[in-house]
């Protein structure tokens, strides 16, 4: 089993587009505060990014992307010194509710594609908090550059001539390069870097997770995840926690957990149902299993659900 397409699937992620920039220079937007995650992916020219709050700017060419996980207001410009306007102020809406930023500054044109990325961060797992506020995936090394570029150059095309099924395809590709985004980001991690999903960039640790989330119903100990990962005990038991910041045993319940709650909200299981199917063996110990990591019982959960 791959954990990280185990989990997204359990996240509910889904990708849409919602607008389309033509900019000539001189240009600079604000994006303001969003409640969802937000890429930009450069189908033409350059643009400049930066956290609105600080940091670094990051230079985008054609075929780069950039990610805010979680809606962080940012600034893009087609220079690191063009002051920037609200994007509500320069953006209008087409008869199909796409989104239109035009800049007329008659300079070099640059064209984007901005889309956005939706997950339900009440759910009981880590793999999105563990996110930097902005991710830039670009093609330092060829390996992803043609697949990004194809796919960018696919959602364009379907944007830009819509037929009928557009919003679905359009929606399966923001999907598909959402998970190109996340992947890239894991592949640029060292070790011991990005938090948890710095853990499935290691081989080792990976292959354990794996396991997990192949049977979360199996009661796993940190001696059979050791063998299969090819390390002593204690070795593997220390590594794990650094790498995904809690025991094998702590990560097995977490992961039941976030099960449960999907069947409890989306399945209007039972909690004792929900229970024996992530392997507790009553009520009472998933009940308890579940007030540890949601702070409130599987029959609370379900009602506020």
């Amino acid at each position: 089993m791959d954990a990280l397409t185990d989990i997204l699937r359990s996240v509910r992620m889904t990708g849409s587009v919602f607008s389309r920039a033509a900019l000539t220079a001189p240009w600079g937007v604000e994006s303001g505060k969003l409640e969802s995650g937000i890429f930009h992916a450069v189908v033409r020219g350059r643009a400049w990014v930066r956290l609105a709050d600080g940091g670094d700017p990051v230079v985008l060419d054609r075929g780069d992307i950039v990610f805010f996980p979680f809606g962080s207001n940012h600034l893009m410009t087609d220079t690191a010194m063009t002051p920037t306007k609200p994007i509500g102020l320069l953006t209008s809406v087409d008869e199909r509710g796409m989104g239109r930023l035009v800049v007329d500054g008659g300079g070099a044109a640059t064209s984007l594609i901005c889309g956005r990325v939706t997950y339900d961060r009440a759910e009981a797992h880590p793999v999105f908090s563990s996110l930097p506020p902005m991710i830039h995936v670009g093609d330092e090394d060829g390996r992803i550059g043609n697949v990004v570029e194809s796919l960018i150059a696919l959602i364009a095309n379907e944007v830009d001539r819509p037929v009928a099924g557009t919003d679905a395809v359009v929606a399966r590709l923001t999907d598909v390069l959402t998970i190109y985004i996340l992947r890239s980001y894991i592949n640029s991690l060292g070790a011991g870097e990005g938090g948890w999903l710095g853990a499935l960039a290691d081989e080792a640790i990976a292959d354990a997770l794996g396991l997990i989330h192949a049977d979360p119903t199996r009661q796993w100990t940190a001696d059979e995840l050791a063998r299969a990962a090819g390390l002593s005990r204690s070795a593997f038991f220390a590594r794990f926690r650094h790498a995904v910041g809690e025991t094998p045993a702590g990560y097995l319940t977490r992961w039941r957990i976030h099960i449960a709650t999907r069947l409890l909200r989306e399945q209007g299981a039972s909690a004792a149902a929900a229970g024996r199917r992530v392997g507790y063996k009553t009520e009472a110990a998933f009940s308890n299993a579940f007030l540890r990591v949601m702070g409130m019982r599987p029959g609370a959960y379900k009602r506020s659900a």
